[in-house]
């Protein structure tokens, strides 16, 4: 993961030693505490440069009260929270920290997509919080903007993905529990993943990949996550078919 960012970054003539530095730490904090990845990738129509980190970010949202008809107040409110792992991608440009990170959450879920109309999440599923409108190159740190966005999504309620016409999704809705048991499962088996390839693992649900995004070229999702996304989440470029591949 070093050679990756030190080799992004090294172009970069504000990159001094100090500033690497602080990148290299920076980055691996965030990575090992979310167990996230990283890789260059080229952004969208632009073929951009950036470096992307990408992985799943775990929610705690408080099961509502229409879950809990039978139990009594008391009960109910020791219930525990229901989990969701929603995946997560941060684009660094070369100028990072000077310019601050873009942070999105990506759906690829059949019918899924993102809500219209969260706090925190735009429709594009590019992600605003005050940490980020607040960024300084010196003093803020990719750990911090995550670890408030997680605190900002639990004390929303709502994690910000719907599904067909139902608007944004509660926990009881099952899509929303499927997708959050599907990317659970991948981060719970996480000592097996650390024996993987990293790229041998689809960026959304962490099965394993089957499908390059044409013409981008992107080798990054399984089938089932292939099948409705209609831009590549590492690059953000159209996909006008999708190429399965056989081992």
């Amino acid at each position: 993961m070093n050679e990756i960012i030190t080799r992004f970054f090294g172009c970069s003539s504000h990159c001094k030693p100090e500033v690497m530095g602080r990148i290299l730490h920076d980055v691996e904090n965030l990575c090992n505490a979310f167990h996230f990845y990283c890789r260059d990738a080229t952004w969208g129509a632009t073929q951009q440069e950036k470096l992307c980190i990408y992985g799943g970010l775990p929610i705690n949202i408080k099961k509502s009260n229409s879950d809990h008809t039978s139990l009594t107040p008391d009960s109910r409110e020791q219930a525990p929270p229901d989990r969701y792992v929603l995946p997560l991608q941060i684009w660094l440009t070369h100028l990072y920290p000077i310019e601050p990170p873009l942070v999105f959450l990506l759906s690829a879920e059949q019918g899924c997509r993102i809500a219209s109309n969260h706090k925190y999440v735009d429709a594009t599923g590019r992600c605003h919080t005050p940490e980020l409108a607040a960024w300084h190159p010196v003093s803020s740190s990719l750990c911090d903007v995550v670890k408030r966005l997680c605190q900002l999504l639990s004390a929303e309620g709502l994690i910000p993905l719907c599904f067909g016409e139902e608007g944004v999704s509660s926990p009881s809705k099952g899509h929303a529990t499927a997708v959050s048991q599907r990317l659970r499962h991948g981060l719970e088996n996480g000592d097996d993943d650390k024996q993987t390839d990293e790229h041998e693992r689809c960026v959304v649900c962490f099965s394993p990949k089957e499908t390059v995004l044409v013409p981008c070229g992107h080798y990054c999702l399984c089938d089932a996550c292939a099948t409705n996304v209609t831009h590549c989440p590492l690059c953000r470029g159209s996909v006008k078919f999708r190429q399965r591949v056989f081992s």
